[in-house]
């Protein structure tokens, strides 16, 4: 056992989803047995985290076991429900699970930068995605006026492009006020 499992181990109760927050998948190549060319080799996958390299399966099993300490299941089910949706790459059913709880760990769903930040929360948690600060834009490829939150505006003022609400590419956009959106719009129909 070596000493960070028994650290995990010790704080289980402890550790939070920032402790959990993947940065990047690790590999390690080990002999099992034999020399030279009669060697057997291992692969260890795991995870680099706050709280280190942590083996793969035991990063799932304590983000698993923060979600259910926290009660967040049924979130949890809806994240994985909308990686499932827009499952445009063809992932597995393993590799799903597997980028829900890393997104759950990095609790996507508050982050008002994230371009699925609406769409996700206007479903699942209309409360949140009713409190977002929200900003009219009228995107340069549709043409048809959106809204995207104040903190991705934020982020990419300099490009002077934002997602288009509509069909998601980055594109150039004009800033609307309320009334101007709400004319657009009974142009657009």
């Amino acid at each position: 056992m070596t000493l960070l499992t028994t650290k995990v181990t010790a704080m289980k109760n402890e550790v939070t989803f920032l402790d959990l927050r993947l940065h990047f998948q690790t590999g390690r190549a080990y002999i099992i047995s034999g020399q030279g060319r009669n060697r057997v080799y291992g692969y260890r996958s795991g995870v680099w985290c706050n709280l280190g390299d942590v083996d793969s399966a035991d990063w799932v099993r304590m983000v698993k076991n923060v979600i259910s300490r926290e009660g967040e299941q049924q979130l949890h089910q809806q994240l994985l429900q909308y990686l499932k949706d827009h499952n445009y790459a063809k992932e597995t059913k393993s590799e799903l699970e597997f980028n829900a709880l890393q997104l759950h760990a990095a609790r996507i769903f508050d982050d008002e930068a994230w371009v699925e930040f609406l769409r996700f929360n206007r479903k699942y948690r209309p409360d949140v995605a009713a409190s977002a600060r929200l900003v009219r834009i009228r995107p340069m490829c549709c043409k048809m006026p959106g809204e995207i939150t104040q903190t991705m505006l934020e982020q990419h003022k300099s490009t002077n492009t934002a997602p288009c609400p509509h069909c998601g590419r980055w594109a150039e956009y004009e800033l609307m006020t309320t009334t101007e959106m709400e004319e657009r719009t009974n142009e657009c129909e």
